[in-house]
């Protein structure tokens, strides 16, 4: 069994974005990285449950977008919903601010599988708007 699949091809980096040089965290507190990242999370899982590749890209960063395509989104939807199932619910764990990016950790359940499921989702700021740039279900 796989114990890792990574949502993505793989990791976006910042540096390879061109959004690196003005970006920025989402937050200090629980509270305010929260108001960015739930709404986010909502709309990828929404997304991933109901086949929808245009809710669930709708936050994603250019480069992003550009990885993982429509197309590229039937294959990755496949892995996971053979892997794991349809999204339950998930619980907030935390985040780490890291020079422009902030990653999101959650615990997430799936109707597929027993184990507990690490999300994490990073997130950065760019002229009032908000970006992922990455994300891992573990």
């Amino acid at each position: 069994m796989r114990k890792i699949l990574c949502f993505f091809l793989c990791f976006v980096f910042l540096a390879a974005s061109p959004l690196v040089v003005n970006a920025a965290i989402v937050g200090q507190s629980n509270e305010q990285v929260l108001a960015i990242a739930d709404p986010i999370m909502d709309n990828i899982f929404d997304g991933l449950n109901n086949d929808d590749y245009y809710k669930y890209s709708r936050d994603f960063d250019s480069m992003l977008k550009e990885t993982l395509s429509p197309e590229r989104f039937l294959s990755v939807h496949k892995e996971i919903k053979d892997w794991v199932g349809n999204y339950l619910y998930r619980e907030y764990l935390g985040f780490i601010n890291r020079q422009a990016i902030t990653i999101i950790f959650w615990k997430g359940v799936f109707d597929k599988t027993q184990d507990e499921i690490l999300i994490k989702l990073v997130v950065s700021e760019h002229e009032g708007n908000y970006f992922v740039t990455g994300l891992w279900f573990q």
